[in-house]
């Protein structure tokens, strides 16, 4: 697609969901299975590679020569957004990567983060002749499912949905989408809703409620499945109704990290992201530990660390094992402020707390205001940095503190990582 018109889209579904408190969208419960037109029973096969078709009733009033009224809730590519009231001007910055214009339209799992979600579905009301080629009505338009389970406390989040009509032929009054949620294991799920369109460029949109009532020091695997009826309408009636499924991300919910119950998406690793520029030399020790300690486990995507949960005492005897311990204890440098033992990887993973005679010594150094990896001064056991457990940075003990708890231990509550759980360590400008 290209380049303008996909920021267009993503500008589009941007907004739409961003319009979901001042759209109405009407909830109701749904009389699966059942319709209030009198369809003819037909031995005819239905139309093959059209989504689910059913015949046309007998004496309705569908479009002349239609007999078959076919329905598709298929997952694709975005298409372009259509010319719509809600659109605004084009944007060139990238999107947040877990912006609905980031996620909707893509296909699992990049269509999903650890923390949120979006599904697009590419909607297609269809009458066809009795031939089953010929196209006798068309509407087409789009379904998106949109979460984010990091916006509320508690093992509670909501879905922001949002059904829009983007092209019809006038011989085709209105279109309807009823869509019905079921979260299986430890989870329910709000009512139903139903969405009626008529109009070229019309959207509602609304929302649906999940809970998972995990208790404390418990976990929950739940996941969704989506049901969707779709009708075509015709003056009077409703033609005979076909549904749709498919499932949702698998979510687990826990109540053993933080004080609150929450929710995640499991298949994504969870990340911690340490900034050079907030954390200087704490984050040029771990980058260097990733770049030149490669034999063993070090926090990248392919060698994750693991969360091991420990109380103060015993995370101070893990740091104490790798920086205090004879015969190697850490001698501070007297060109570093108040310098401090940041020992990697962290204390509180299975793969810290090595004895401190087996770690790599470094000083990260600032260079023209700049912190960088090539600046690392080598200063102990450098010449078996590949095969070596850990490294010992020379860094401020305010960047070494913050590192930890501002960016570690708060990504342990906010990514909901459990004791054994891999994670990355990212680092960033």
């Amino acid at each position: 697609m290209p380049l303008r018109r996909l920021h267009r889209h993503h500008e589009h579904i941007r907004r739409l969901l961003a319009a979901i408190a001042s759209l109405a969208l009407t909830a109701a419960l749904l009389a699966l299975g059942t319709s209030s037109a009198s369809a003819r029973t037909t031995t005819r096969p239905a139309p093959q590679g059209h989504g689910t078709c059913t015949a046309a009733p007998s004496g309705s009033e569908a479009p002349k020569g239609a007999a078959w009224a076919c329905y598709e809730a298929k997952p694709g590519a975005s298409a372009p957004a259509p010319a719509h009231a809600l659109a605004p001007a084009l944007r060139d910055d990238p999107p947040d990567p877990e912006s609905p214009e980031a996620l909707c339209g893509k296909q699992p799992p990049e269509n999903s983060t650890r923390l949120v979600y979006c599904i697009e579905r590419e909607l297609r009301w269809t009458y066809y002749g009795p031939d089953q080629k010929e196209v006798i009505g068309f509407a087409g338009g789009r379904l998106y499912i949109y979460s984010k389970l990091k916006a509320v406390q508690h093992s509670n989040w909501q879905e922001s949905v949002i059904v829009t009509l983007d092209s019809k032929t006038d011989n085709i009054p209105a279109v309807e989408l009823a869509l019905q949620t079921i979260c299986t294991g430890q989870c329910s799920a709000s009512a139903p809703l139903v969405a009626k369109l008529s109009k070229v460029d019309e959207h509602v949109g609304g929302t649906i409620d999940y809970n998972s009532p995990v208790g404390p020091d418990a976990e929950a695997l739940v996941q969704i499945q989506y049901h969707v009826i779709m009708n075509l309408q015709v003056p009077g009636e409703v033609l005979p109704p076909k549904n749709t499924d498919w499932v949702g991300p698998q979510i687990r919910c826990d109540g053993k990290t933080g004080q609150w119950t929450g929710c995640v998406i499991p298949e994504h690793m969870a990340n911690v992201t340490v900034r050079r520029s907030l954390y200087r030399a704490a984050a040029i020790t771990y980058e260097w530990a990733q770049n030149n300690l490669t034999t063993l486990s070090m926090g990248t995507k392919s060698k994750p660390l693991h969360y091991k949960k420990m109380t103060e005492e015993e995370k101070k005897r893990s740091r104490d094992l790798t920086c205090n311990r004879a015969p190697d204890r850490f001698v501070k440098d007297p060109s570093v402020p108040d310098d401090s033992c940041d020992e990697f990887p962290f204390a509180a993973t299975q793969e810290g707390g090595k004895a401190g005679t087996l770690c790599v010594d470094i000083l990260p150094q600032q260079v023209g205001d700049v912190w960088d990896v090539s600046n690392v001064k080598v200063l102990r056991n450098g010449n078996v940095k590949a095969n070596a457990p850990c490294v010992r940075g020379h860094v401020t003990n305010k960047d070494n503190v913050d590192a930890g708890s501002k960016e570690f231990g708060a990504a342990v509550r906010s990514d909901r990582i459990l004791d054994g759980e891999a994670f990355q360590v990212i680092i960033a400008p």
